[in-house]
């Protein structure tokens, strides 16, 4: 037979309200510890392969990608694209690394974002039960 649970009580709403304002925190200081690892890549861009053919064969490159033209060439022109390297160059390292870092913190974002919602729906109880 289901067990139902009780309303709960205005202890268990506190309770509720102070462990999501700590994850909350914890989140955030999550996401600022990742910022100040390194370098974050920038939003829209992206790390490709390319075939390049050359006199001792075919030679395989990276490069980072973008819809828009948010890299500088050395020449100052924007362009969609940048030159990495090798498969691991210190080049292609960092620019894992700063995909690696943009990730997780769009990921945390993502989940503060989850408990804005809670922290909100919990508010919003806490307003129908003083209300009752």
């Amino acid at each position: 037979m289901a067990r139902f649970r009780k309303s709960p009580k205005s202890g268990d709403l506190a309770y509720r309200l102070e462990s999501i304002k700590a994850l909350y925190k914890s989140i955030s200081q999550e996401i600022e510890n990742q910022s100040e690892t390194g370098e974050i890549a920038q939003a829209g861009c992206w790390i490709v392969i390319y075939q390049a053919r050359g006199t001792g064969g075919t030679y395989w490159y990276y490069k980072w990608q973008s819809h828009d033209p948010i890299f500088v060439t050395k020449e100052e022109k924007p362009s969609c694209h940048k030159y990495i390297g090798k498969a691991g160059s210190p080049a292609f390292m960092k620019a894992v690394d700063m995909v690696m870092r943009r990730t997780k913190i769009e990921g945390l974002q993502q989940s503060l974002y989850t408990v804005e919602l809670a922290l909100s729906d919990l508010v919003e109880e806490a307003t129908r039960e003083k209300e009752s």
